[in-house]
């Protein structure tokens, strides 16, 4: 299968001893002696937002750790219709797969402006070989992604309607600015809370009249939101 042309705004080449969240990262405990097993080089990205970073069943050609921004995995269902596993975040990676797979098993999109590195199948495949450090990372990653992924599907799939919209809301929040939050289209909310589009467009209006988010620069996909509003929303059973 041909793997989908990447259209990123800026590419270069990572400095991964330098790496400003590299406590965050797969080479979070790495020795210079690792480093010198790195032959192949990593590769920086920048992603517009909405860019296609890959799709389900391309062949991987490696995995990515996200250094800013948001990223999310849909997964293409039988019957033509896709739905949002989760978010990714600054930390964590996308295309685990890619360690043990020859395809990715979902798409990858940028909600915003995302940096990225990508770290190349056959330095994953050294560094398995000859570094443990790494894959103990790896194990780690798994483990936190299967974590996160319940969590996901917990916090958002279960309560009523305006319950797992404050919920979204707050799992949205910039992590440079706590009261920023920044959703995607009406079709991706509904996909993402297993409801329509017509109840997530009400229950945003509702919330945007009451105050509790307010809409940054006249845009309907960044707010501004009241935290403790929220989170006692999403705490409540009776809304």
């Amino acid at each position: 299968m041909k793997v989908t042309q990447i259209h990123p705004v800026t590419r270069g080449v990572s400095d991964c001893g330098r790496c400003t969240v590299r406590e965050n990262s797969l080479f979070s405990d790495f020795t210079d002696e690792d480093f010198r097993l790195i032959q192949a080089p990593i590769e920086d990205f920048r992603f517009a937002p909405g860019a296609v970073i890959y799709k389900q069943g391309d062949k991987v050609n490696g995995l990515y750790s996200i250094r800013s921004g948001m990223v999310k995995l849909n997964r293409l269902n039988v019957d033509g219709t896709q739905r949002i596993l989760r978010i990714l975040r600054t930390g964590n990676i996308i295309g685990l797969e890619a360690s043990i797979s020859q395809h990715y098993e979902n798409d990858a999109i940028a909600i915003n402006t995302v940096t990225a590195c990508r770290i190349p199948v056959d330095v994953i495949e050294c560094l398995d070989r000859e570094s443990p450090r790494l894959h103990r990372k790896l194990m780690m990653k798994w483990h936190e992604t299967l974590i996160e992924a319940d969590q996901w599907f917990g916090e958002l799939t279960n309560g009523l309607a305006r319950v797992r919209m404050a919920r979204l809301l707050l799992k949205m929040r910039d992590s440079g600015e706590s009261d920023v939050s920044s959703l995607f289209s009406l079709e991706d909310i509904g996909s993402v809370l297993g409801m329509t589009i017509e109840t997530a467009s009400r229950i945003i209006n509702t919330l945007l009249r009451e105050g509790k988010i307010r809409r940054i620069n006249g845009g309907d996909r960044h707010y501004q939101i009241d935290i403790a509003a929220l989170e006692q929303e999403s705490q409540s059973g009776a809304l």
